[in-house]
């Protein structure tokens, strides 16, 4: 048994002043500390000068990109596309396993125990299943050529029950649509009948730039030239509407989001949905900023999307963009919002427990110092995202990572 007194507790809502928590692998009781010290009497005994909070879920992540650091070309969504179709050949293989490990290592050291991978190939699979951290594995199916669908399916389906054969507690299985723009309606479909089938979540990239907006729409765009150039194709093989109808009956997080218009966000409102916000990834590719209050009430957290269109999988960093970005939102208010989200709604919407500190939940959480100047005790959710990279400690139920 253990017994930490930090300075404050967020239990994400809540700033609490004056307890501790007893923990093994779970939180045993939460008390002051002569009270705890008394009920446990051989219990380790710990004092912090800081806050004492729950660790974040990073909903959306693609790490078989992570060996990525300026290979691929940022600033517009097209160039980087087409930066990414040119260089993954290269880019793929030199994320081998130990690329894998540093990233998860980077993820687990910066407050991160809760992630959802996008997987594109299956190649981070025995990674991702051994890792510490809690993982929806998402098996992305993509492709918008219906004469290679049945191939493309095929290769979806091996891999969706490759890792359903490694699926526990910690490790769920999740399918991942890629986008509108590329997977064909019939094979969208079929990928989510699968998810229906296992009762399994899913994820789908939805009107990230407005090259996707026009080429939907339209059959126009940046993405005409593109399409016709690597595939021959002359017209999008979806129509927008009648592509979310697919998801009308499966818990789905739609990420990005930016460009949705009004009738998709009312039809998406209506399901099992929430949306997943990549801010540094939005910023990099030029795509914009998502309205927050446009998507109200969806739920709603942030992820870091992948190497592949971030400079690093930090949460701190990634809360940090969001707090520039939204400056329409009071600061100290949006703090607490974006560490409630990163915390305890992320966790939910990947479907794990934990992002809370409470009786019985896991002991997973992290240890963070304030500066030692702090005058107001609302402010903490400010202060810790504008001055953490990184916790000083992080427990997994119980497990300590760090000094």
């Amino acid at each position: 048994m253990h017994i930490i007194a930090p300075r404050y507790i967020l239990s994400p809502e809540t700033i609490h002043t004056g307890l501790a928590i007893a923990f093994d692998t779970k939180i045993c009781a939460i008390d002051t500390p002569e009270i705890l010290k008394k009920r446990y009497p051989n219990a380790d005994f710990y004092e912090f000068d800081g806050v004492l909070l729950p660790t974040f879920a990073n909903p959306h992540v693609h790490l078989e990109f992570s060996a990525n650091r300026a290979t691929l070309s940022y600033g517009d969504f097209i160039p980087w596309l087409y930066s990414v179709i040119k260089n993954r050949e290269e880019l793929l293989p030199r994320c081998d396993e130990t690329c894998l490990q540093e990233a998860i290592h980077s993820m687990l050291h910066t407050g991160t125990t809760a992630i959802g991978q996008i997987s594109s190939y299956g190649d981070e699979l025995e990674v991702c299943a051994a890792s510490p951290l809690q993982v929806r594995y998402f098996v992305e199916i993509i492709g918008s050529n219906a004469a290679a669908a049945d191939v493309m399916y095929a290769s979806f389906l091996e891999r969706f029950h490759q890792a359903k054969k490694v699926e526990n507690p910690r490790f769920k299985v999740g399918v991942a649509i890629h986008s509108p723009y590329s997977v064909h309606y019939i094979l969208a479909k079929r990928a989510l009948e699968i998810a229906k089938k296992y009762d399994t979540l899913v994820s789908v990239h939805f009107m990230e730039s407005l090259a996707e907006r026009q080429w939907l729409d339209n059959g126009t765009g940046e993405f005409a030239k593109f399409f016709d150039e690597l595939l021959g194709q002359k017209r999008p093989v979806n129509d927008a509407m009648e592509f979310l109808e697919l998801f009308s009956d499966v818990r789905t997080l739609f990420v990005h989001m930016i460009y949705a218009n009004d009738i998709e966000l009312a039809r998406i409102k209506s399901y099992n949905a929430a949306v997943i916000h990549c801010p540094v990834s939005n910023r990099l590719l030029g795509n914009g900023v998502l309205d927050l209050e446009r998507i109200a009430p969806l739920p709603w957290t942030l992820a870091t999307d992948g190497l592949s269109s971030n400079y690093t999988l930090n949460m701190y960093e990634e809360m940090r963009a969001a707090l520039f970005m939204h400056p329409d939102f009071n600061a100290v208010q949006i703090a607490k919002e974006l560490i409630v989200r990163t915390t305890r709604v992320g966790h939910e919407l990947l479907g794990f427990a934990g992002g809370v500190i409470k009786k019985e939940a896991p002991a997973t959480f992290q240890l963070v110092t304030l500066p030692k100047d702090l005058a107001n005790e609302d402010d903490i959710y400010l202060h810790l995202i504008l001055h953490t990279q990184k916790p000083e400690v992080v427990y997994i139920e119980g497990e300590r990572y760090g000094k």
